[in-house]
This record gives structure tokens, C-alpha cells and sequence, in this order.
């Protein structure tokens, strides 16, 4: 790719990269032209671009039998798999009461107890007793050994406050929105000093205040802008990320220094299952509303206030939480095999749509980036496909799903990101960690440029 042309003052792209590949990794590096392939993945910083391994419950999963109990093992697999960094939730608000003295251990419970585990990244969500913030200490210690970086968010007020105790959440959700950044800016303000104190500080690639920010959830930029004033006092040595899922620029604070970006150009290939009744307004208690599907649901429905009525007594989830996770409930195994092949065979029909999604999503975040906050390095926090059943296995086999895969990743790395998950299902919770690491190797390889 050619750089852009910029005014004098701005950094091309190859510069950017540069720059924010040296400073996320610890590098020092000048800028300036250099003769050289800017689609190389170490370029100027003798450092690879972050292979980012989406590992968001990674601080949860713990106990006998889970999948990343012991983080040594996972850690090595990791890099095995060509990762090089985790996208966590990493407990800010959670680990430390307001006064900032550890919480300790903690309860945590299921979302919707007896039908939450087949939606992929929720299958070993179980519940227990957990103390975060000594997992966080645990997991970048064997990180740093690896030379594994990680980045910090926090999906409190999307999904973390599913899995809380009742004295967190009341504590949490009872917050004001025009306190919330700062709260939780002061929350991962104790973790990174935590972490300074045990010299682990320096595994943090980046982090966020909030994973997707949102007015409706988290207040408003001004706050943002705020709370980010405050990070990056505290903390000159380490870079405080926004997060979106969209280019709504009212959200954007201007004083972030990386924007981590979510681009689910996949997704859609699930509406021929999903349909409407996801987001839609549908009775589901309505058979009528689903009888388009009702071939690949079980003969013996849960019914969908049954899923309502096992959250009795605590704070609600989205809407649309509630409808996926009942759908994925009564998928039928025998109408598996049938609802895969339909799958794959619109997926063979659509790939060039596909292709052309994740692409232009990537050249809108750069030209808004480049609008918005010139020179900023880009992160693709999120991406691919989500949140589907983890007993179907086409996406694993699919060799059309994963040339879309390699397609995102080549372009994210042509468009100078520093960062990228290969997609958001990437953890060793998810079938293809184990069943096809292959493809996580070669799209991770793709995205570091060490395959065309």
C-alpha cells in the first residue's frame, strides 16, 4: 500500500506504524522514510506487529477441569499458535473496593443457570470463587516470561455485571453515568500500580477504560476525556486505548493514543438462522415466530420464559442476549449437519461480499483515524464472527471461512494496524484452538507478514 499524503505535521502510515509499534512494545524508534516493504511485520522496530488472542473470561476460568486454569500451558499454546498478545477483561471496579483496598476473593455466578453454555466463549462460564486481581498478577507473570503482552478492558456494563455478587453489582450499576469513567479509570489505575509494584507493568500493550463505549452505558466523552487525563498522568509510560464498534465520532475523546476497533464483517452469514429473532421485537413464546427455524430446534423447546425466569432476582441482560442464548439453547444436534451445510454453501455463494466488508471497514477506520486522531496507532480488537453455538464446527473446517479470515488479516496489516485478532473466537476455550490450530498459525502468520 501507498502512504497517504499528508500535511506537513502528520505521520504517513508507514510511520505510524513505526511509532506505534515501538511505543506498544517498549521500542524506540525514529521515524522518516526507509527503503523497505512496509507489509513486513517487523519493519523499522525490530518487533512484531500484536497477534492478539481474544481471551476475554481468561481471570475466570479457573478450577478444576477449565480450560485456562493453568495459564503456563495455555501460555505456551498460545505461542504456539502464533500469538504474541491477550485481550482480557481485567477486572477494573471489580478488584479493588472504592476506598482502592483488594477486594480478595469473590463469588461469581452463571448468566442464566441450566441453558448458558452452549453460546461460544460462555461454555465454561460455570461460576466460583475467584480472586481477580492475584489471576491478573499470575497471568502476566508467566506472559512476560513468553514476552506476551496484554490488553486490559472492561465489558462491565455490556457483560461482566451477568456474572457478579450481589454487593458488586449493586455497587457497580448503582453508579451514576457521568461516574462511571472515572471509576473505573481509579479501578485500573490500582491494577497497573499492582502490577508496577511486582515489575509486570510492562506486559500491558495498552488498555482500556471500556470495552464498545457507549452513552447509554458509560456517560458521555467529556468523561472519557476526563478519566483518559487521568490514566495518562499517572501513567506516562503506558498508552490508554478508546474502544468502539462503530465510527460515530461524537464518541471519540481526543486525547486517546490507540483505538482499538470491532469489525464483525462475518456476522451476517448467521442470518439465515438467526433472522429476526435476535434483534427483532418477535414473541418467542410464539411458536409462530419461529416456525420459519423450527426444523433445526429441539422437539422438546425450552420455552423462552423459562430463560427470562433463571435470571430471577438479578439485574436483567440485553434483550438480545436473552433471545441468542434461547436460540442457541434448543438447536436440534440431528439438524446440525443440515443447518452447516447451509451455512457453508451461502458462505461459498457470498465470499466476495464478505471480503469486500472486512475491507472496507478497515480503509473507514483509517480515514476517520486519520480525520479524527491523526497518527494514533489502529487495533482490531474484535472481528470475524461471534457468539454462535460451539457444537457446530463449519467455521473450523471451512477452508472459504478461513480464506475470509486471511483476506481481513492481510488487509488489516496492507492498512498499517498494529494489532489484529484473527478473529474473536481465538481462545483456548473455542474448538479451534485445539481441533484446528493450523488456521489460527497461518492467519496470525498472514497478519505478521511472514506469509504473503
Amino acid at each position: 500500500m501507498e502512504d497517504h499524503k499528508q500535511g506537513a505535521n502528520s505521520l504517513t502510515r508507514r510511520e505510524t506504524l513505526r511509532v506505534g509499534l515501538g511505543t506498544l512494545l517498549g521500542t524506540t524508534v525514529a521515524t522518516g522514510t526507509r527503503a523497505a516493504d512496509d507489509t513486513r511485520a517487523a519493519d523499522a522496530t525490530g518487533q512484531e506487529r500484536l497477534a492478539i488472542s481474544f481471551w476475554i473470561w481468561a481471570l475466570w476460568d479457573t478450577g478444576p477441569n477449565r480450560i485456562v486454569r493453568d495459564f503456563e500451558v495455555r501460555v505456551a499454546e498460545a505461542v504456539e499458535r502464533g500469538f504474541n498478545c491477550f485481550r482480557i477483561e481485567g477486572g477494573a471496579g471489580i478488584t479493588h473496593d472504592a476506598t482502592g483496598r483488594p477486594r480478595g476473593e469473590l463469588e461469581f455466578y452463571p448468566v442464566l443457570p441450566g441453558h448458558d453454555l452452549l453460546t461460544r466463549g460462555q461454555q465454561h462460564m460455570t461460576g466460583g470463587r475467584i480472586d481477580l486481581l492475584k489471576r491478573l498478577v499470575e497471568l502476566c507473570t508467566v506472559a512476560k516470561r513468553y514476552n506476551v503482552k496484554l490488553i486490559l478492558s472492561s465489558w462491565y456494563y455490556l457483560h461482566t455485571f451477568w456474572f457478579t455478587d450481589k454487593n458488586v453489582t449493586a455497587e457497580l450499576l448503582g453508579l451514576p453515568l457521568e461516574k462511571r469513567f472515572m471509576v473505573f479509570a481509579r479501578g485500573l489505575d490500582r491494577i497497573l500500580d499492582v502490577l508496577k509494584q511486582r515489575g509486570l507493568a510492562d506486559t500491558i500493550a495498552t488498555a482500556e477504560i471500556f470495552n464498545e463505549v457507549s452513552p447509554r452505558y458509560h456517560g458521555r466523552t467529556v468523561d472519557h476525556e476526563e478519566a483518559l487525563d487521568f490514566l495518562q498522568t499517572r501513567h506516562p509510560d503506558i498508552r490508554f486505548s478508546l474502544d468502539t464498534d462503530n465510527f460515530d465520532t461524537s464518541r471519540i475523546p481526543r486525547n486517546a493514543r490507540v483505538w482499538t476497533y470491532h469489525s464483525y464483517y462475518l456476522w451476517p452469514i448467521y442470518g439465515l438462522l438467526e433472522q429476526d429473532l435476535i434483534g427483532g421485537d418477535k414473541d418467542l413464546n410464539d411458536p409462530a415466530a419461529y416456525a420459519p427455524i423450527r426444523r433445526f430446534l429441539r422437539r422438546d423447546l425450552v420455552p423462552f420464559q423459562t430463560i427470562l425466569d433463571s435470571r430471577a432476582g438479578r439485574p436483567p441482560i440485553a434483550r438480545d442476549w436473552y433471545r441468542r442464548i434461547w436460540l442457541y439453547r434448543n438447536l436440534d444436534p440431528n439438524a446440525m449437519p443440515e443447518l452447516e451445510r447451509l451455512l457453508q454453501e451461502d458462505l461459498e455463494k457470498r465470499i466476495d461480499e464478505f471480503k469486500q466488508r472486512a475491507t472496507d471497514a478497515v480503509k473507514q477506520l483509517v480515514k476517520i483515524r486519520d480525520e479524527v486522531l491523526p497518527g494514533i496507532p489502529l487495533i482490531l480488537g474484535e472481528g470475524g464472527s461471534y457468539c454462535a453455538d460451539h457444537r457446530l464446527r463449519w467455521e473450523e473446517r471451512s477452508d472459504a471461512y478461513w480464506e475470509v479470515i486471511e483476506h481481513a488479516a492481510r488487509a488489516y496489516r496492507e492498512h498499517g494496524l498494529v494489532g489484529a485478532v484473527p478473529r474473536t473466537n481465538s481462545g483456548p476455550e473455542d474448538p479451534v484452538w485445539h481441533e484446528y490450530p493450523e488456521r489460527l498459525q497461518r492467519a496470525n502468520a498472514v497478519f505478521l507478514g511472514k506469509k504473503p
